[in-house]
């Protein structure tokens, strides 16, 4: 550090001094008898970086002017901040202009040092130390320095990002416990959903990250969410964009007020930062699917299944007992529970096919007889390839909810149009065939997907 190497040569200085015609007259006292006059003081003894005010001022040091010298000299004040332990051998130095008897750090400033230039982490306070040294320049004569050292504690915040380990429902909404976890969607890693039903209140969600808890809040302070009715028969949500917030002492959290009791779906996306509502009014069901088994017109016999998880069957058509199909277990989608999803070891695919939604009468929900007349009673006569054949598929549609019975190609990551009907009409893979890891179904958008 500079000043001590003035130190050490002043040193030399008074040694040469001391020596005369008259022999070793010791040093000269004058440079150590002297009244300082500087002082050194912190705003706080302790302070805890705002993530919310990264330009605020978090720490103000302040000291008083060095002794009056004659107009010969300058003095300058020289700053020094560094971690307690390393004797400012890693400090930040600064030269602070004539006049000036203050230096400022705002809560990014501290957050970047102590992260990015001294390696500590977000969870533990850290001592640190500050110096001022006034030095003086110029004149006949060496003239000691005053420095001043003062202690600090700072906790570095941790950056209010939507990365989390686990998210929760809490707050007076919430029934029967103090807080319900939130499960990622099968379809997305970044989406959280799940139907609860809760009661009229204050929402707050919960998000944990490496052992620290904020809050997934408005990000335009509080808001009620509206149980408005359907808007064309059809349900429809609210989708407001989100922040993350620490909980301080004394203060309180923008909320998520909900107005009426009953069954909400929520849905968190922590990668566009947004939060989804349905309402009671808006309660989105499971798709109950209706068809004529022989797909006669009047039918004679009619059936009816409520499309949940459950086993769903890839049919080809090919082979001698391919029109068995192979059993896939499909899940439904905490988003939406008309959205139905299989993934799993990829498997290739040369054939045509369409996915089934039976396979056997007991596979079905209900079978009851129509109008029309012939045709064998699925009951009795329903099992094996008759019963597969004219069994509810999603199959390609030229628009979404229309059927024909040519095949279409099939186009691997892209949405397709989908129609739900008693045909054998197939998607039809390349030349080459593909691989499948991961099929979607969205039955509520006559929708389907493989990738």
């Amino acid at each position: 550090m500079r000043h001590r190497h003035i130190i050490s040569a002043a040193a030399g200085l008074i040694a040469l001094a001391g020596c005369s015609k008259g022999g070793f007259q010791g040093p000269d006292r004058s440079m150590y008898d002297v009244t300082e006059t500087m002082t050194l003081e912190v705003s706080a003894e302790a302070v805890v970086l705002d993530a919310e005010a990264p330009d605020d001022v978090a720490l103000t040091f302040s000291w008083t002017p060095a002794r009056e010298m004659s107009d010969e000299y300058i003095v300058t004040y020289v700053t020094y901040l560094d971690i307690e332990g390393n004797d400012f051998s890693n400090s930040v130095r600064e030269i602070e202009d004539d006049g000036v008897y203050y230096k400022e750090y705002t809560n990014q400033q501290l957050q970047n040092l102590l992260v990015d230039k001294w390696g500590k982490n977000y969870s533990r306070a850290v001592n640190m130390q500050f110096k001022v040294i006034a030095k003086w320049d110029g004149g006949t004569k060496y003239i000691m320095p005053e420095v001043r050292t003062i202690d600090v504690s700072v906790r570095p915040f941790r950056p209010l990002t939507f990365d989390a380990d686990r998210i929760f429902l809490s707050g007076e909404a919430v029934t029967g416990t103090t807080k319900q976890a939130m499960p990622k969607t099968p379809e997305n890693e970044f989406i959280y959903a799940e139907e609860v039903y809760l009661q009229k209140g204050a929402l707050t969600i919960p998000i944990e990250f490496e052992g620290m808890t904020s809050y997934i809040c408005p990000a335009d302070g509080d808001v009620t969410i509206p149980d408005n009715d359907q808007i064309d028969g059809k349900p429809a949500s609210t989708e407001y964009e989100a922040t993350v917030k620490e909980l301080k002492e004394g203060a309180e959290l923008p909320a998520w007020n909900i107005p009426a009791e009953g069954y909400w779906r929520v849905i968190i996306d922590i990668e566009n930062k947004t939060v989804k509502f349905w309402s009671p009014k808006n309660r989105l069901e499971p798709l109950t699917v209706e068809f004529s088994y022989e797909g006669r017109t009047p039918p004679s016999w009619i059936l009816t299944k409520t499309l949940a998880a459950g086993n769903y069957y890839i049919n080809s058509m090919t082979g001698w007992d391919s029109w068995k199909g192979k059993a896939y277990p499909f899940v439904v989608s905490k988003t939406d529970p008309q959205l139905l999803i299989w993934q799993g070891s990829s498997f290739s695919m040369s054939d045509a096919f369409c996915v089934k939604v039976a396979q056997g009468p007991a596979e079905v929900d209900d079978i009851r007889q129509g109008e029309g007349s012939g045709g064998n009673n699925p009951n009795n006569d329903g099992a094996g390839m008759t019963f597969i054949s004219k069994s509810l598929a999603f199959v390609p549609g030229a628009e979404p909810g229309t059927a024909s019975s040519v095949d279409v190609e099939l186009k691997m990551g892209e949405w397709l149009p989908m129609a739900p009907a008693v045909s054998n009409r197939k998607w039809k893979p390349a030349a080459g065939g593909v691989k499948l890891s991961k099929i979607t179904v969205d039955a509520r958008n006559n929708m389907i997907r493989f990738d």
